[in-house]
C-alpha cells in the first residue's frame, strides 16, 4: 500500500510538471512584436520616357512646319477669294492687299499685263508651292512630311500642278507602304488623268499593292486592264511579267 501511494505521488508530480512545460509561450514571454523599420526616402526617379533620336525630332519638326505652311497657304487663298467676291475698292492711303506681297503673285501680276491675278492663277501658284515643298521632303527621304504637305491632294481643278501633286502623293504613300492609300489615290488618278504618262504606272502600283495584300487574282485583273489600256507602256511590260509569276 505504501508503495502504491509513493508511485501515485510521483506520477502526479510528473503530470504537473508536463502541464507547466506546455503552457503557451504568450503566457510566459508575451507576444512577439516586429521591430520598427525606419522610414527611408524613396529614390527620386523620373518616368523613363524613350529618348527620340535627332533624325526623328527633325522629321517631326518638318511635319509641323509643313502643316503650318499649308494652313497659311489655304488662308491666303481664302482671303484672295473673299476680296474678289466682295469687290472691295481700297480707300486712299490704304495698304495694298496682302496677297500681292508674295513674290510669285507679284510676278504673275506683272506677267499678266498688270491685271488682277485670277483665282485659277492663285490656286496654281499654291499647288506649285506645295509641290516644291513636298518634293524637298521626298528627296530627303522624309516621306511622312511630304505626305503631310500634300494631304488632300485629289487633282484639284485638273491643272498640271494639281496632277503633279496627286502623283507625288501616290509615290509618297507607296514609299510608306500604305497600300490602301495607294489603291485609293491611284484609282482616282488613273481615272482623272488617264491621258498622262504616269497613268500606266499608277495602275501598276495598284496591282502591286493588291498582290502584296494577298489579292492576287484582283491584282492580275488590274494588270490585264493596264496591258489592254496602255499596251505600249513600260508598265504594261512589267505587268505581263508579273502575271506569269505565281
Amino acid at each position: 500500500m505504501a508503495t502504491f501511494k509513493l508511485t501515485f505521488t510521483v506520477l502526479a508530480a510528473l503530470v504537473l510538471s508536463a502541464c507547466t512545460a506546455i503552457q503557451p509561450a504568450s503566457d510566459q514571454e508575451g507576444a512577439f512584436i516586429l521591430p520598427d523599420i525606419p522610414d527611408e526616402p524613396l529614390p527620386s526617379r523620373g518616368i523613363p520616357y524613350p529618348k527620340l533620336d535627332q533624325q526623328t525630332q527633325i522629321d517631326q519638326l518638318g511635319i509641323q512646319v509643313a502643316r503650318l505652311e499649308r494652313e497659311m497657304d489655304m488662308m491666303q487663298t481664302r482671303v484672295g477669294q473673299l476680296e474678289r467676291v466682295n469687290k472691295i475698292r481700297p480707300a486712299k492711303n490704304t495698304a495694298p492687299a496682302q496677297r500681292l506681297n508674295d513674290a510669285k503673285l507679284k510676278a504673275a501680276y506683272l506677267n499678266n499685263g498688270g491685271s488682277a491675278v485670277t483665282n485659277a492663277d492663285a490656286v496654281t501658284l499654291n499647288e506649285t508651292r506645295l509641290y516644291n515643298q513636298a518634293l524637298k521632303f521626298y528627296q530627303r527621304g522624309n516621306y511622312v512630311a511630304a505626305a503631310a504637305v500634300l494631304r488632300g491632294a485629289d487633282g484639284g481643278n485638273g491643272s498640271e500642278a494639281a496632277r503633279r501633286n496627286m502623283y507625288l502623293l501616290l509615290q509618297t504613300q507607296q514609299r510608306l507602304n500604305n497600300c490602301e492609300s495607294v489603291i485609293q489615290i491611284g484609282g482616282r488618278y488613273a481615272n482623272r488623268f488617264r491621258g498622262s504618262a504616269q497613268a500606266p504606272d499608277a495602275l501598276f502600283s495598284i496591282g502591286q499593292c493588291q498582290y502584296n495584300m494577298q489579292q492576287k487574282d484582283i491584282a492580275r485583273s488590274t494588270w490585264r486592264k493596264l496591258i489592254q489600256t496602255y499596251p505600249d507602256s513600260d508598265a504594261a511590260k512589267r505587268a505581263a511579267v508579273r502575271i506569269k509569276q505565281r
